[in-house]
């Protein structure tokens, strides 16, 4: 579904630009327009997804072009959240245009899905593994963006430069809010999405465990981000180290999306 792809993308480009606008302008109205598109886009990339799984018929996240549409797709919906909980509209203004590239990328490229294991779609542990796992990163990039803005503010206190970016900003307890909150939620959804895998890889080959190269990043991403999670909760790690974790983290997280799959072994994402 190609062409409602592009609608979506249409979408999420209005809503990217009014984002910046607004996070530059600070004016309410662009903010707005921004929302109003993002739903747009939602509503009609969640009807993309779903044709894609009944033309295809299988779920919508084996090939890089699904995966891309669904990542694009569940940043989306934690975007929303953490709009609707937090009201932090800087993170908008970055989000939005990665969102817009992710789609623009999934719009363009082809599928190969004639190499599609018969099993994937046979199984209902396929798109809770996947789908726990893809929410997981998308949760990571928002503790990523917070770790970002919590640099970018501690900066500018220290220098006490204070130019127009300190003043668009949220403050450092909302950064920091915000930055635990996505870190545990991320965290849970990895959790589960690794034991689900293990569960699935049992029933399949009987191990739980093949030293894939994925499965040793995710693990090493699972670490870094319980360690984040529990250092979150001592007030000595509530600031810079915690943020420059946050953003080490999403590097592995990128280790684990985009590095691991090209390194061969047991996971596809082809």
């Amino acid at each position: 579904m190609r062409s409602l792809l592009l609608a979506v993308l249409a979408a999420y480009l209005i809503a990217a630009i009014h984002s910046i606008l607004a996070f530059v302008n600070k004016r309410r109205s662009l903010q707005r327009v921004a929302e109003w598109s993002m739903a747009i886009g939602f509503i009609l990339h969640t009807a993309a997804l779903i044709a894609d799984w009944v033309i295809d018929a299988h779920y919508p996240l084996f090939s890089l072009r699904e995966t891309l549409s669904f990542l694009a797709w569940a940043l989306v919906a934690l975007y929303s959240v953490v709009l609707y909980k937090y009201r932090v509209l800087a993170v908008g203004a970055f989000t939005m245009p990665l969102i817009s590239v992710l789609t623009f990328i999934a719009a363009i490229i082809g599928s190969d899905l004639s190499n599609t294991p018969e099993s994937f779609s046979a199984t209902w542990l396929f798109p809770i593994h996947t789908t726990l796992l893809i929410f997981a990163y998308a949760a990571f990039f928002i503790v990523f963006m917070a770790s970002v803005m919590y640099l970018l503010q501690e900066r500018e206190l220290k220098l006490k430069t204070f130019s127009a970016i300190f003043h668009r900003l949220p403050s450092l307890s909302t950064v920091n809010e915000l930055a635990t909150y996505a870190g545990t939620l991320g965290l849970t959804l990895l959790t589960l999405g690794i034991v689900t895998g293990m569960y699935w890889s049992s029933t399949r080959s009987g191990q739980l465990w093949h030293n894939d190269p994925k499965e040793i990043f995710a693990l090493l991403t699972w670490i870094l981000y319980f360690a984040l999670t529990v250092y979150r909760s001592t007030a000595s790690w509530h600031g810079r180290r915690a943020a420059w974790l946050g953003v080490i983290g999403f590097a592995l997280v990128l280790s684990t999306f985009l590095g691991a799959p090209f390194l061969g072994g047991y996971h596809v994402f082809r």
